[in-house]
């Protein structure tokens, strides 16, 4: 009998190790994948420009979200194992190490250098990464009412997102309201932060350096279609604190005038955003500009940048732009709060069909680089150009 259990007891070991070796083995994290990279100079502006990917879709995070982990690595996504997943990509050697291994990952993610961790949902469950360990941490599960947007306070204490609390009706319509809520990341504790609202909420994003400071936007759906009524918003950029107490628009537009794709300064004092008037006495007229949040400052540059992607460098004097007459990546030098200098980077000729072919742009955080995304080559691959601040 005893030489029997132990048999029972090895065999039950050798099943369990082996059953760890093959979960092991399944996994993808931290696989690597051969470098792809290729430089060139470009004719046009004689710029260094680098293709990093080719294999598959590439695409790094959008451009409201930090991309870099530090000066030599950035996050992407890449389908190049048949599910798209999350990768490290190295600017030094161009070796990509995956970061996930997921079946259903969703393209909303939040990243924190500082805190070394990156938040993403793999079908309704919220998790943690650390991006130098590779440790995945379950945070929660939301079951069928799903963030919509989410962003967490930059002391890592938060998660911040908006929700719909009664979903649709019919398949391209919903009886609303929006809110934004709060999630305790340690207690899991959830708390409604906003009012009621009678409109789509996107693009949660929080300050980055004031954890009590929440943006968000009054989320336009485009013509061709989408869920609720279609067509332009009357006021975009909208604010909340943390504790639910105060909050509302972010300086309420003029007539005619359409914000779009704000950003919160490296500084967090103000939010950047490109404008353009669609009727009125301006029609046309386009630019780049910034508020504070309670509207007290407020300024707007001319420009033709359309509904461009825009991010400042930390230096608060680069500005960089993705829709410059047209498919440019163009470098605005401020000076004396006016544009003293326009550079035209890279023609980039994105089809614009459908996010990750977006260029997206990104400062290095040491500013010798701008990365960005295309399907210039037709399917979606990331890039950088030496910049040199």
């Amino acid at each position: 009998m005893k030489s029997k259990n132990k048999f029972k007891i090895l065999f039950a070991s050798v099943f369990v190790l082996t059953n760890l070796y093959v979960s092991a083995q399944i996994s993808g994290v931290g696989k690597q994948f051969s470098v792809e990279k290729k430089s060139w100079i470009d004719d046009s502006t004689k710029c260094e420009i680098t293709q990093w990917t080719t294999t598959g879709k590439n695409w790094h995070l959008y451009f409201n979200i930090e991309s870099f982990i530090d000066n030599k690595n950035v996050i992407i996504f890449s389908d190049r194992t048949g599910k798209t997943n999350l990768f490290r990509m190295s600017l030094t050697d161009g070796i990509m190490t995956q970061m996930t291994d997921e079946t259903d990952l969703k393209q909303g993610v939040w990243h924190n250098p500082v805190q070394k961790t990156l938040w993403y949902f793999n079908n309704d469950t919220l998790k943690a990464l650390n991006t130098t360990t590779f440790k995945h941490t379950v945070l929660f599960a939301f079951g069928k009412l799903n963030p919509e947007s989410f962003a967490v306070t930059c002391d890592g204490k938060w998660m911040v997102y908006s929700l719909n609390k009664n979903p649709g009706f019919t398949e391209k319509n919903s009886t609303g309201p929006f809110a934004l809520f709060k999630m305790n990341l340690l207690t899991k504790e959830i708390i409604q932060i906003s009012p009621d609202y009678g409109f789509s909420i996107s693009h949660v994003q929080t300050n980055p350096v004031d954890p009590n400071l929440i943006s968000f936007c009054w989320q336009h759906q485009y013509r061709e279609g989408g869920e609720g009524i279609v067509g332009n918003t009357p006021i975009r950029i909208w604010w909340n604190n943390l504790e639910g107490t105060a909050g509302g628009p972010v300086v309420p537009q003029e007539l005619g005038l359409h914000r779009t794709h704000e950003f919160w300064f490296p500084n967090g004092k103000y939010i950047g955003f490109s404008a353009r008037y669609l009727y009125g006495p301006n029609k046309g007229k386009q630019f780049v500009g910034y508020t504070s949040i309670d509207g007290k400052t407020l300024r707007m540059f001319p420009a033709n940048v359309g509904a461009a992607h825009s991010q400042m460098f930390s230096d608060e004097k680069h500005w960089v732009s993705d829709l410059f007459n047209g498919s440019n990546l163009v470098l605005f030098t401020f000076e004396e709060n006016q544009i003293a200098e326009t550079k035209v980077l890279f023609r980039h000729d994105s089809s614009w069909g459908g996010q990750p072919s977006h260029p997206h742009p990104h400062f290095s955080p040491d500013g010798k680089y701008i990365l960005f995304s295309t399907d210039k080559t037709g399917t979606p691959q990331v890039y950088t150009v030496k910049v040199n601040l």
